[in-house]
């Protein structure tokens, strides 16, 4: 998960090099805010990644054996494919960049009009866009033809925001009830369906379940 975000973000700061000597008004306060995106990223990335070795430290084994097969597995690991348009619509949508996502999304999935995966990434991608209509048309596709509870559960939540924002409520609880049957580990339909029934409050995509969804 993590190279693609690196992929992404190293292709945005190359985009940003090119075009930062030239850019004047809008256009420079726009690339100003994708470098702080950028830094903010990289310094969260690297204060987990200082902590998370710390402790790896406390446990890690020493000596040639040890050092001698931890190559070794690192040599059987493939490094993943950078030109793929999936992975790199995935590297733009954990970037929250929507619009750059859905680019790439779109591509895969005419690639890859069966893909599951790549279907859920493009409709969270079109619903956090507000292009509602088009992230509808993808999860009633993902519903009937994955086995994840959990995806079902995303799908419906989804499906379930949708309705609400039309204001079809009566029909937003059906769904938010379904998510819940589907996955009544997922947080956000109960409290969708809390928002409906007060009228009070903000829908919750569930975007940060993408990543535990299969």
């Amino acid at each position: 998960m993590l190279q693609h975000v690196f992929a992404t973000m190293n292709d945005l700061l190359d985009d940003i090099i090119r075009q930062y000597p030239h850019a004047q008004g809008k256009e420079k306060k726009e690339l100003d805010h994708q470098m702080s995106l950028l830094r903010s990223m990289s310094d969260l990335i690297v204060e987990e990644w200082l902590q998370f070795e710390e402790k790896l430290a406390q446990l890690r084994p020493r000596g040639k054996d040890a050092a001698g097969g931890k190559m070794k597995k690192e040599q059987e690991i493939s490094a993943p494919d950078y030109g793929d348009p999936f992975q790199r619509g995935q590297g733009y949508y954990l970037l929250m960049m929507y619009k750059e996502a859905v680019k790439h999304l779109e591509q895969a999935a005419l690639h890859q009009p069966d893909n599951i995966e790549v279907r859920a990434y493009l409709a969270m991608a079109y619903l956090n866009m507000g292009r509602s209509q088009e992230a509808g048309h993808h999860f009633e596709f993902i519903i009937p033809l994955t086995e994840s509870k959990c995806l079902k559960a995303i799908a419906y939540n989804a499906l379930g925001c949708i309705q609400a924002e039309q204001r079809n409520l009566s029909l937003a609880q059906e769904y938010f009830a379904k998510a819940h049957q589907m996955d009544p580990s997922l947080p956000e339909p109960v409290f969708n369906l809390k928002v409906c029934l007060s009228n009070c409050g903000h829908l919750q995509y569930g975007a940060g379940n993408m990543n535990h969804m299969q």
